[in-house]
């Protein structure tokens, strides 16, 4: 049975986002423990505007509501690591169960379940936190189907509608807020703190639209220099970050940190030793957990604009986008389709896997034997393959009509199960000797 929990923009406000907000070291928790006997496969999908466990479990009945209890009850306890905690992300979470969780992943990657609707980066998360599920050996078959599908929809949506077209990220968004505010941002100093995707967004988007005095702070220095190179900007030290925020017109902070990295007590103390403690400055704060410290929301001239705030002005840029959105559900429906079947074939493919298994290595074993290892590795799964196509349309069709595999499955485990037998006078592999006298 497919399970997720979400916490997302949709339903949860920035504050609420950050308490819950899947860190590097809660996913890394919950990948090293075993969350539930029943769970199976995990991936964590985190991103600034959401976190999500999706799990695959041991039962597939979806009709079972304490199953399904119990293992959301399981993940949330690993996830926020208390009952008391785990309650409280319950509370401010949403579940969802079987269907509609497949359809869920094939959404986001699609980019309708975007701040930003057709949002391109959110396609390049999820397959980040799937590759780093994978590494972790904790994303199974079934979930390696599931974001393989969602991974191709994403792909399909960007090629064959016009969902993403003049797509905006959420750094683009806030480039444009800035220039929106000034008007002209060719004599507005701008500070960027932080080079990674978003920072990069950011920067290249003010490039764009005018500014001409972008200052680029990043606790890697090099980082800043290269991204300030392609930009006309320049970089300066991490040390020197409030006295360049004190300095500048806006500041937009984008990096990875799990707490404000943007102070109250020096900015304010760097605005007066600058001069500047009753000029206008704008903050923008594009991470989760925030950068900026909330604090400075209370200093004279300071306005600060977290993910929230931009979210009201990217919904007239998504006015522009949403003609497509059929498009692009049609392709989330039609792959769903496709995952469901593979799905509704996995008892199929378990109750002849004995007899694949056995009919597997006997090709390989006589093929080897006669031809050599090369040939018999390509030779044998198309022989497999083939014998089994009619075996398994049979058994697809059984299911769906509602019959049991219990006793065919079991029929065959008896009958296949184990190592098939090995001719009096042949070993498992060939020797050299004996290859080229059959040859001969």
């Amino acid at each position: 049975m497919l399970i997720s929990i979400a916490v997302d923009y949709r339903h949860a406000n920035v504050a609420t986002r950050e308490r819950f907000h899947l860190s590097e070291a809660r996913i890394a928790k919950l990948y090293a423990r075993e969350v539930h006997h029943e769970i199976r496969e995990l991936v964590c999908v985190s991103t600034c505007n959401r976190s999500e466990v999706y799990a695959w479990t041991a039962s597939n009945d979806p009709a079972s509501p304490a199953a399904f209890d119990h293992a959301v009850r399981a993940i949330a306890r690993a996830w926020m690591g208390s009952k008391a905690e785990a309650q409280t992300l319950l509370a401010a979470a949403r579940t969802r169960g079987g269907l509609d969780v497949a359809r869920r992943v094939m959404r986001i990657a699609a980019g309708l379940e975007s701040q930003v609707m057709g949002d391109g980066q959110i396609l390049g998360q999820l397959r980040e936190s799937y590759r780093v599920a994978d590494e972790a050996g904790v994303a199974g078959s079934v979930l390696h189907r599931l974001f393989d599908t969602a991974l191709r929809t994403g792909k399909r949506v960007q090629n064959e509608t016009s969902l993403t077209a003049g797509r905006r990220s959420v750094g683009a968004e806030a480039a444009a807020t800035a220039h929106a505010r000034f008007g002209n941002l060719a004599h507005a100093r701008v500070v960027v703190i932080g080079s990674g995707k978003t920072g990069q967004s950011v920067a290249r988007q003010l490039s764009k639209l005018g500014a001409r005095d972008i200052v680029l702070v990043n606790r890697s220095l090099k980082r800043a220099e290269t991204l300030a190179q392609e930009v006309g900007g320049r970089a300066a030290p991490y040390e020197a970050m409030h006295v360049e925020v004190a300095m500048s017109d806006v500041a937009i902070a984008a990096t990875a940190a799990t707490e404000p990295v943007l102070m109250y007590g020096p900015l304010k103390q760097a605005r007066e030793n600058c001069g500047t403690a009753t000029y206008p400055l704008l903050l923008l704060d594009l991470s989760m957990p925030r950068n900026v410290d909330p604090q400075l929301a209370g200093v004279p001239g300071i306005t600060i604009a977290d993910l929230d705030a931009l979210h009201l002005p990217v919904l007239a840029a998504e006015e522009a986008r949403k003609a497509a959105a059929p498009a692009a559900e049609a392709i989330v429906e039609a792959e769903l389709e496709s995952f469901v079947e593979w799905v509704a074939a996995a008892a199929a493919r378990e109750a002849i896997r004995p007899l694949a298994e056995a009919l597997t290595e006997i090709c390989r074993r006589e093929l080897t034997f006669a031809a050599g290892d090369a040939v018999a590795e390509h030779a044998t799964d198309r022989i497999v393959a083939k014998l089994l196509a009619r075996p398994m349309t049979k058994l697809r069709t059984a299911i769906a009509h509602g019959e049991a595999l219990h006793a065919f499955t079991m029929t065959l485990d008896s009958l296949f199960s184990g190592p098939p037998p090995v001719p009096a006078g042949r070993s498992g592999t060939p020797s050299r000797a004996r290859a080229a006298q059959r040859s001969a």
